[in-house]
């Protein structure tokens, strides 16, 4: 082999080597999100996403914000199915309330946010709230427990009800349907 043939042969293997390991690496960076073509639409499109965070502000503060470790988004319906999530509601800037749920459903179009599959939420001041369902509608500080609602303070408190209404600070609680409050003396 002449040099001239081992110069052109490694620079060819050196280049090969570079285009493979570019397109791994483009690879990794966009695996993440993969634009899939709806098959009843061809103007619409679904977003798989890997690890997403959504926030909502209001006058300059955050307000509510939701993590998950995947999600779909569906552009034609507005609408992103979210699992494994977990999130907070603020006021002034401090936690009141946190949340979490296997399932997720967040319509972008009213800022609803539907959690299901077994919910819990927790306050800053120690109440918890499980439910099958809890729902969350952008504007208003209210949100909807329904199914087996169950609401405890540590030792002293345990109400459950089939739905219950409250806001996001627990200040304002509403209790609908076979409700039981059993109220407990504190040692």
């Amino acid at each position: 082999m002449s040099k001239k043939s081992v110069i052109l042969t490694t620079v060819i293997g050196i280049l090969s080597i570079l285009g493979f390991l570019a397109f791994n690496i483009s690879s990794n960076i966009t695996r993440d999100i993969n634009l899939l073509s709806d098959e009843s639409n061809n103007d619409s499109k679904r977003a798989n996403i890997e690890e997403l965070v959504i926030t909502e502000t209001r006058e300059g503060q955050k307000f509510w914000e939701v993590y998950a470790t995947s999600g779909q988004y569906s552009d034609n319906k507005n609408m992103a199915v979210l699992t494994n999530i977990k999130g907070n509601f603020y006021k002034e800037g401090k936690v009141v309330l946190s949340f979490d749920a296997p399932v997720a459903t967040y319509i972008s179009r009213n800022k609803e946010i539907r959690l299901s599959g077994g919910s819990r939420a927790a306050t800053n001041n120690d109440i918890l709230i499980t439910s099958k369902e809890l729902t969350w509608t952008g504007g208003k500080d209210e949100i909807l427990a329904k199914g087996n609602v169950k609401i405890k303070k540590s030792d002293e408190l345990i109400i459950t009800s089939d739905k219950s209404s409250f806001n996001t600070d627990f200040t304002y609680l509403k209790l609908m349907g076979n409700s039981e409050t059993n109220v407990y003396k504190k040692n």
